[in-house]
C-alpha cells in the first residue's frame, strides 16, 4: 500500500482512512456532507497525491500528444491546459486526463491514480514503436521520439486541490501583491507559477468539483506539508477545511463529472460522447489513436449518461442499480449517486430517447424475488451538468 507525503498529517488530524487505487487516503475528517457543503459555500482543501504526474517533452512533444490524445494540443499556449482522453486502437477509453503546456516543447499530464501504470506503459509503448496504433494502417507511427518522465516518482510532485468560492481569497493571502494581481487575472484552465509559503509551485485554475472558482496546485514533495498547513491557516477565517475522497466523489457526482470506471469505460464501456464530453474529441484532426473506431461508434450512438434527481427521504440508490422506464421495463444502470440534503443526485446510462429533461425514471433499490415485490424509487432527468457561473468579485470573497 502506498501513501502520500501528507499521510502522517491526515492520521494526526483524525481522518477516517480508506484504500483507493493502492493508496491509503483520507475518506473524511468530520463528515462527507459537512465537507461537501464547505466546498459549495466556502472552501475545501484536498490531498490528490495519489494522482499521476507525467511529463512529455522534446521536439515532437506536441505531435505526440496530438497522436495519443483526443484533444488538440496545438491549440495550447504555454500556461494553458485542456481536458482529453487516451483511446486505444479500438476506440475504447484508456483514461481521461488533463494536459498542461509548460513551453513550446514541454507538457505535464495529470492522470488517474488507478490508471497511472497502465497509462505510462501505453505511452512508452507508443513512443518506442511497440504499439499498433491503427489496425487498418499498421505503418502509422509517431513523428519522432519524446522524453517521458514520471514526475511524481522522480521529483515527488504532489497535486493539491483548493476548491470553492473562497479559494481565491485564501490563496491570495499567501501571495505577494504582484502575484495577487496575476491570480485574479487567471482564467479557467490557465495556470502560472507562484511562490507560496516560501516555495515555488504551479497553480492551475482547474478542478473536479463543479465549482467555477478553484485551483489545483503542483507542489514539490518536501514542501507539501508546509504549503498544506499554510493554506489551512490562511483560510481558517474563511471556513476552509481539509476534505477527503468522499466529498470529492459527492461533489463531482452532483456536478455531473465522470469517474473512470463509472461514467467512462468500465464494464459498460462508456465512450466520451455518451458521457456528455463529445467536444473533447476533436474529429477535425485527420488522425489520433482510435479515431476510426470512435467514428463508427459515434455513428451508432444509442446510449447517454443522464443526471437525475430524487426527492429527499427516499432509500439510498447505489451505483449499479437498475433503471426502469415508466412502463417498468429495465432500460439502464445507475453509474453514481449521492445523498444530499436537497435529495439524491446521480448519473445513469440510459437510451438516448430517455435523456430529455424531466423524463421520469425509476431506480430499483430492492430487486424482490421469492414472492417479494421489487422496490422502485422514482426520480427525473435534470440538466446534464451543475451550473454555477457566478464568481465572487475580486477582494469581495
Amino acid at each position: 500500500m502506498q501513501r502520500t507525503p501528507l499521510h502522517a498529517w491526515h492520521v494526526r488530524a483524525g481522518a477516517r482512512m480508506t484504500v483507493f487505487a493502492g493508496y491509503e487516503m483520507p475518506l473524511w475528517y468530520t463528515s462527507a456532507l459537512a465537507e461537501h457543503k464547505a466546498v459549495r459555500t466556502q472552501a475545501g482543501l484536498f490531498d490528490l497525491g495519489h494522482m499521476g504526474v507525467l511529463s512529455v517533452s522534446g521536439r515532437y512533444a506536441e505531435s505526440f500528444l496530438n497522436l495519443v490524445t483526443t484533444n488538440y494540443a496545438g491549440w495550447l499556449y504555454p500556461g494553458q491546459s485542456q481536458y482529453g482522453f487516451l483511446l486505444d486502437p479500438e476506440g475504447q477509453v484508456i483514461d481521461d486526463l488533463m494536459v498542461y503546456r509548460l513551453g513550446p516543447q514541454e507538457f505535464i499530464l495529470i492522470v488517474n491514480a488507478a490508471n497511472e501504470g497502465k497509462d505510462w506503459d501505453w505511452l512508452c509503448a507508443v513512443n518506442e514503436g511497440r504499439a499498433l496504433l491503427d489496425p487498418e494502417r499498421p505503418w502509422v507511427e509517431p513523428d519522432g521520439p519524446v522524453t517521458l518522465r514520471d514526475l511524481k516518482r522522480e521529483e515527488g510532485l504532489v497535486d493539491l486541490a483548493l476548491q470553492g468560492p473562497a479559494s481565491r481569497a485564501v490563496l491570495a493571502r499567501l501571495l505577494s501583491p504582484q502575484d495577487r494581481h496575476r491570480l485574479v487575472a487567471l482564467r479557467r484552465t490557465e495556470f502560472l507559477e507562484l511562490r507560496v509559503a516560501g516555495h515555488s509551485l504551479l497553480c492551475a485554475r482547474t478542478g473536479y468539483t463543479g465549482e467555477p472558482l478553484g485551483y489545483e496546485l503542483l507542489v514539490p514533495g518536501p514542501a507539501v506539508e508546509a504549503v498544506w498547513e499554510a493554506l489551512l491557516e490562511a483560510g481558517r477565517e474563511k471556513g476552509l477545511i481539509p476534505c477527503g475522497l468522499a466529498a470529492r466523489d459527492s461533489l463531482r457526482t452532483e456536478a455531473g463529472l465522470p469517474l473512470y470506471g463509472h461514467e467512462l469505460a468500465g464494464e459498460l464501456r462508456i465512450l466520451p460522447h455518451e458521457a456528455g464530453f463529445a467536444p473533447y474529441v476533436k474529429l477535425h484532426k485527420p488522425f489520433f489513436v482510435g479515431r476510426s473506431a470512435y467514428l463508427r461508434a459515434l455513428g451508432n450512438w444509442t446510449r447517454e449518461v443522464v443526471r437525475f434527481w430524487v426527492e429527499p427521504g427516499q432509500r439510498p440508490i447505489r451505483a449499479g442499480a437498475l433503471v426502469v422506464d415508466a412502463s417498468g421495463a429495465v432500460v439502464g444502470r445507475v453509474t453514481s449517486c449521492v445523498v444530499l440534503e436537497e435529495g439524491q443526485v446521480g448519473m445513469a446510462l440510459v437510451p438516448r430517447a430517455l435523456a430529455a429533461l424531466d423524463t421520469r425514471l425509476g431506480f430499483v433499490v430492492s430487486p424482490g424475488g421469492e414472492g417479494r415485490v421489487p422496490l422502485v424509487i422514482w426520480g427525473k432527468v435534470i440538466p446534464r451538468f451543475l451550473r454555477k457561473e457566478t464568481l465572487p468579485a475580486p477582494g469581495g470573497e
